[in-house]
C-alpha cells in the first residue's frame, strides 16, 4: 500500500461508499454480519443516518479511506444502557495492515473521550483468530460464551472507566 490510510469519521456524503462497502464485506466474509434491512437502504436513507449518528454521543460511524474509497469501517450501536456493541470489517485486500486494530482504537478513543457511553462490547466468532487477539490487545476480556448458525461465538467487553492507554505504539 503506497497511499496513506485516512482514518475518520464518515460523513454524508460518504452515504454511497459506505453502502458499496457493506456490501462488498458482506460478500466477502462470513464473520461479518449486516442488519437484514441493509439490502433496502437508499443513499439518501443511508446519508441521513450518517448525519444523525454524527450528532449522537453513544453511536459512532467511522471509516478507513484509501485515496476516497473506503476500505474498512468500525460502528459503536447504543442497544442497551450505557454500553455500545462494537463492530468492524476491513476489505480482504487490506488486511494485515493493523486497519482493524486502528479502527477499534478509534471506537475506544472516541467512547472514552467523547461518548456517555460506559462499557463496549462485541461478539466475534471463536475461530477468528486475528480479531480476538485485536481485541484482546486492545483491552477486551471474554465476558461470554454463545453459538451462531452452529459456529461458537465470544462475548467480549472493554469497562472504559478501566481502559489504560498503551504507552507505545507497538503493533
Amino acid at each position: 500500500m503506497g497511499e496513506e490510510v485516512d482514518f475518520r469519521l464518515a460523513k454524508p456524503a460518504d452515504a454511497k461508499a459506505l453502502l458499496a462497502l457493506l456490501s462488498q464485506l458482506q460478500q466477502e466474509s462470513d464473520t461479518f454480519l449486516v442488519d437484514s434491512n441493509f439490502d433496502s437502504l437508499t443513499i439518501d436513507q443511508e446519508a441521513k443516518q450518517i448525519k444523525m449518528i454524527a450528532q449522537s454521543k453513544r453511536n459512532l460511524i467511522a471509516l478507513a479511506v484509501l485515496g476516497t474509497t473506503p476500505i474498512g469501517i468500525v460502528t459503536v450501536d447504543n442497544l442497551r444502557d450505557n454500553q455500545g456493541e462494537v463492530g468492524v470489517a476491513v476489505l480482504k485486500a487490506y488486511q494485515g495492515f493493523t486497519i482493524g486494530t486502528n479502527l477499534v482504537d478509534l471506537a475506544i478513543e472516541w467512547a472514552t473521550t467523547f461518548s456517555q457511553l460506559q462499557e463496549l462490547f462485541l461478539t466475534v466468532f471463536e475461530s477468528n483468530a486475528p480479531a480476538v487477539h485485536i481485541y484482546q490487545k486492545l483491552g477486551f476480556k471474554v465476558t461470554g460464551k454463545g453459538r451462531l448458525h452452529d459456529r461458537p461465538m465470544l462475548e467480549m467487553r472493554l469497562k472504559l472507566a478501566d481502559h489504560d492507554w498503551p504507552d507505545s505504539d507497538e503493533d
